[in-house]
């Protein structure tokens, strides 16, 4: 019993102490809980209040929407209603735009019926006077029809015969140009003349006079030169053409890259004898003194020389160590150019020398024309000297002849007229 006892005694403050923290910790709680249904309370009030309102605004929702059904009734009513009118007024318009195109084809027909009569009774002489002019304009523009159409079908015709021409001159043409290069290929006398024939060509469109700045197919020393060019101060330009076709052509129409350099070669070949046989003709020597010292050899296909080039590209300074100036028709027209612009010069020269003299000769018969004239002052001079005497003679002198003239009229002769001296 005395070890329950202590037990007691020892439990007794932690039970006390349990007590009083069960005590603290029931007031915290009623605290707590206290202070949160406060909260709760107000909250619930709160909410009531808002209930209170969303149930007036309800109420007010109701009231509108109930007025909005209202005015919506009305409003179908009201558009009920204008579509019955609209239908109506799109019925009475129906019915007015019948009656109106009824009374306005009635009118129209009445106006024609009344319009037709009064023309057929008071207007069909008027009427006729006033359409002549158009029917005769209308019959002659006819007629002119018929000779425009007349005049095509003439022009048609023309046209047809004049193509069927060109088709035939056509096949002239090209049966010609066959036979030319046929003949260029295979006749060197035709080549030659062609040749010449271009060289011509040119000199006549350089502006150089034929027969006084240039002569053709001269003569010397039995050798015959295609063109010779006269410069001035008594100078002279030697042209001989040469055609280089063959082996140009055979390079021309060659497919294969070994038969092009193998016609090529002849080719370069071929102009470097052209250049060796016209050196060796000594064309310069045929117009000594005259003739520069070297000759033009013109070559008429500018591709052909071109191609000559590419096989020997030392080809115009070996011609010129030979005394042979390479020339095509650009380069030869640009050289007769220069000449005619040289001539021009010269004979501008000429005409300032010959102004000249003629400046000088006017001076001199001037300078005549002067000698004379004083000479002229000189004897006009001595002859208003002799005119003076004779009038001092006739008229001052004592016993003149007007003075006796005028003693005859005083003495009672006849005259009509008196004698008056003017000096």
């Amino acid at each position: 019993m005395r070890g329950g006892g202590e037990f007691v005694a020892m439990s007794l403050p932690f039970l006390i102490a349990g007590v009083v923290g069960l005590v603290i910790g029931a007031g915290l709680v009623y605290a707590f809980y206290a202070s949160r249904c406060a909260g709760l309370a107000e909250k619930a009030a709160g909410l009531r209040d808002r209930l209170a309102e969303a149930e007036q605004s309800r109420v007010a929702c109701e009231a509108q929407n109930r007025e909005a059904r209202e005015g919506l009734v009305r409003a179908d009513t009201q558009r009920q209603a204008t579509e019955t009118n609209l239908r109506e007024l799109r019925e009475e318009k129906e019915k007015l735009a019948v009656r109106l195109q009824a009374d306005l084809r009635a009118m129209t027909q009445e106006m024609v019926t009344e319009g037709t009569r009064r023309l057929a009774l008071d207007n069909r002489t008027q009427v006729g006077s006033e359409l002549r002019p158009i029917l005769d304009r209308m019959e002659a523009f006819r007629k002119r029809v018929d000779e425009v159409h007349t005049a095509e079908t003439s022009m048609q015709s023309d046209l047809r015969r004049e193509l069927q021409q060109i088709q035939l001159l056509n096949t002239q043409l090209g049966t010609e140009t066959h036979a030319l290069t046929h003949a260029l290929k295979n006749d060197s006398g035709v080549r030659g003349r062609w040749g010449e024939m271009i060289l011509e060509k040119t000199l006549e469109i350089s502006g150089l006079e034929k027969g006084r700045e240039y002569r053709t197919q001269e003569s010397a020393d039995r050798k015959r030169m295609d063109a010779v060019v006269y410069l001035p101060e008594e100078r002279a330009i030697i042209i001989d053409s040469k055609v280089p076709l063959v082996d140009y052509e055979a390079y021309c129409s060659a497919t294969e890259k070994v038969e092009q350099e193998k016609y090529l070669k002849a080719h370069g070949l071929a102009v470097k004898r052209f250049v060796d046989d016209l050196s060796g003709k000594g064309y310069p020597e045929l117009l000594a003194g005259k003739s520069l010292d070297f000759t033009v050899m013109f070559i008429p296909i500018e591709p052909a020389f071109a191609a000559a080039l590419q096989s020997n590209p030392d080809l115009i300074e070996y011609a010129f160590e030979q005394r042979i100036v390479l020339s095509t028709p650009s380069s030869l027209m640009a050289t007769l150019r220069t000449i005619s612009n040289l001539w021009r010069i010269e004979r501008q020269n000429r005409n300032v020398q010959e102004i000249a003299r003629l400046g000088g000769k006017l001076h001199d018969d001037l300078a005549n024309f002067c000698a004379d004239l004083a000479e002229v002052g000189k004897a006009l001079e001595k002859a208003q000297e002799a005119h003076g005497s004779a009038v001092k003679k006739l008229s001052e002198k004592k016993g003149n002849i007007l003075g006796t003239a005028d003693k005859l009229r005083d003495l009672g002769a006849k005259t009509e007229k008196r004698l008056v001296l003017e000096e």
